[in-house]
């Protein structure tokens, strides 16, 4: 399952589900965002399965029906990890596996007390078709497997990715 924010990212997640023998999942919390993918991306259903719903509600609604959760840019980005992570939890078939990169900017930040930190980002249109913009969780890596640890993921390990240039480098877990 892939919650992301754009069609360029759904086109990975429509590669992938053309390329392997499993189905994917795609939640869309945006009716604009919905719509696009729909439309460029419909014709690869029932492999490529798009939903209208955030990604914690498909999550609940959906226990044990995944192998991987795989989120770059998505949902773990701009919800609650204290919401999602629990029913993520859930959602894996005994075995599953949870992979996500954060954003690499939190590898710049000092070791704080602080849980998050927020940002604003433009991520697209809301119901009526006005701009809005979306909290986006940034957090280091100790808060980061705290998280997990208490959403009841186990064997958790932290991959750090160079970056291929002058940008920092990224974390993957």
């Amino acid at each position: 399952m892939r919650p992301s924010q754009g069609p360029g990212v759904d086109r990975i997640r429509a590669t992938t589900s053309a390329t392997i023998s499993a189905g994917v999942s795609v939640p869309k919390v945006s009716p604009g965002q919905y719509e696009i993918a729909s439309g460029l991306f419909g014709h690869l259903a029932p492999r490529l399965r798009i939903v209208s719903c955030d990604a914690a509600s498909h999550l609940k609604a959906t226990p044990g029906a995944y192998d991987v959760l795989y989120s770059v840019f998505g949902a773990l980005d701009f919800t609650d990890p204290r919401e999602l992570l629990p029913v993520a939890v859930t959602a894996l078939r005994p075995g599953g596996q949870l992979a996500f990169s954060p954003p690499p900017c939190a590898l710049r930040r000092r070791r704080s007390r602080a849980a998050r930190c927020r940002g604003r980002l433009c991520t697209g249109k809301d119901s009526r078709g006005e701009a809005t913009t979306m909290n986006r969780w940034v957090l280091q890596e100790h808060v980061w497997v705290k998280v997990l640890d208490e959403a009841g993921f186990t064997g958790i390990s932290v991959d750090i990715l160079p970056s291929g240039g002058r940008a920092p480098r990224a974390h993957c877990w």
